[in-house]
């Protein structure tokens, strides 16, 4: 068994610092057995070379339609010019990894899953798989807030919501060095979304490079929650410790809607001096407008079961689908488990899923209460301070978390760094 040996060096330093396709190869009828991966994210890639390290002889095919990896992870920093991070410790090739660890791999968009016939439809290839692992990550559900497609079209393109990599990160990039004054503003969805503790630390970084180049603006967070959703003592400790002047914190606060010709954003707040919640109206130079998030639509599309919130369904206390046996969801599309929506909990729970099929093709039982996932996630909130959490697991039933949160310092900072390029080179072998 491979022991998540990054995951633990995680956990030790949070503990002491309290193209067209590179190769498209489609596989052939033969005696291997064949796993495919959709999505070449953190827990994509983490799957893929794990099973060829568990087992060489195992036929592993991963298909992404994107000719490159692009990490969500410290893309926040390069936003803010926070830690000397570039564009490029954010993008990545996926060669080195694929020759290393001899995996196929198929650079095209699925467009469909045939669960019956154990089929996977890309833009040119039909690929057979006995086992199927899906790393789909999330989708938007902008139908939430919106009534009519061309509000949806107009918000994802002048307040882009930025928990996807790529475009999204570009643009606000874009909208934040532009930035010459104003109120900047961040609204946080209601229920669960990729990484909690992102639009907080977004939120310091935006304000951060205000101070930094004397711009005259605030940074304004409308949040449904009484606190961040993530590590919230220290998040407020920061936003009034080093932020004060820049950061305007706005709990339970909801977005309603946004008008672009006005410049106003309007929102539901509860009003403690008339004990209700009542609509009230901000004015905005820019916005970066989060929906609420669901799993990735190819889920639901295959047929694959999703609760009401629209997260994948899986069999306790497995990662196989509630709809098949041979169909796993790991990452960010799953919603059985109390599992932050981070890189590191993708990471942690692809090895755990790599092991069991391991153990499945051999025939043996896979003992998933004696291997548990684990998470660990930092912060900055400064330019040199950070703040990070780690999570530890236990399964009575469900899978029951216990946390502890670090002090905001700098050592931290210096673990976050190495924690980020210690995770991109466990997955990329850069």
């Amino acid at each position: 068994m491979i022991r998540r040996d990054f995951f633990k060096y995680s956990l030790f330093a949070a503990t002491l610092l309290t193209t067209n396709s590179a190769i498209a190869s489609i596989p052939k009828k033969d005696k291997k057995s064949k796993v495919v991966i959709c999505g070449g994210g953190f827990a994509g890639l983490t799957c893929a070379k794990t099973l060829k390290q568990l087992d060489k002889n195992i036929d592993v095919t991963l298909i992404e339609k994107n000719n490159n990896f692009s990490s969500c992870p410290f893309s926040n920093l390069w936003l803010g010019e926070v830690g000397n991070i570039s564009y490029e410790d954010l993008n990545y090739d996926y060669y080195k990894t694929i020759e290393k660890n001899s995996f196929n791999f198929v650079n095209e968009e699925i467009i469909k899953i045939d669960k019956n016939k154990k089929l996977v439809y890309t833009t040119k290839n039909i690929i057979e798989y006995e086992y199927l692992i899906l790393t789909l990550g999330i989708d938007y559900n902008y139908e939430k807030i919106f009534k009519d497609k061309k509000s949806i079209q107009e918000c994802k393109i002048k307040a882009p919501a930025a928990l996807k990599p790529g475009s999204e990160h570009l643009a606000l990039k874009r909208m934040v060095k532009n930035f010459k004054g104003g109120n900047f503003i961040i609204s946080v969805p209601n229920g669960a979304y990729r990484c909690p503790p992102a639009p907080y630390e977004r939120a310091c970084m935006i304000a951060n490079y205000f101070k930094k180049h004397k711009i005259k603006g605030k940074v304004i967070i409308l949040d449904p929650r009484d606190k961040p959703a993530a590590k919230p003592y220290k998040f407020l400790k920061a936003f009034e410790e080093y932020y004060k002047d820049f950061i305007i914190y706005k709990p339970y606060s909801e977005f309603k809607k946004i008008n672009f010709e006005n410049k106003t954003i309007t929102y539901k707040n509860f009003d403690e001096n008339q004990i209700e919640y009542i609509n009230k109206k901000i004015d905005f130079e820019e916005a970066n407008i989060i929906p609420p998030n669901q799993a990735n639509a190819l889920i639901k599309k295959s047929n694959l079961e999703v609760d009401e919130m629209g997260w994948a369904k899986l069999r306790k206390p497995t990662f196989r689908s509630t709809s098949s046996e041979d169909i796993y969801i790991v990452g960010d599309s799953q919603g059985e488990y109390a599992f932050a929506k981070s890189a590191q909990m993708a990471n942690s729970c692809a090895y755990i899923v790599s092991e069991e099929i391991a153990s499945r093709i051999k025939n043996k039982i896979f003992d998933y209460k004696n291997n548990m996932p684990g998470n660990v996630c930092y912060s900055m909130v400064t330019e040199d301070k950070a703040v990070s959490i780690m999570h530890n697991f236990k399964y009575e039933d469900t899978f029951i978390p216990s946390y502890e949160i670090s002090e905001i310092s700098h050592d931290v900072a210096v673990g976050a760094k190495g924690w980020y390029f210690g995770l991109i080179n466990d997955i990329l072998e850069i």
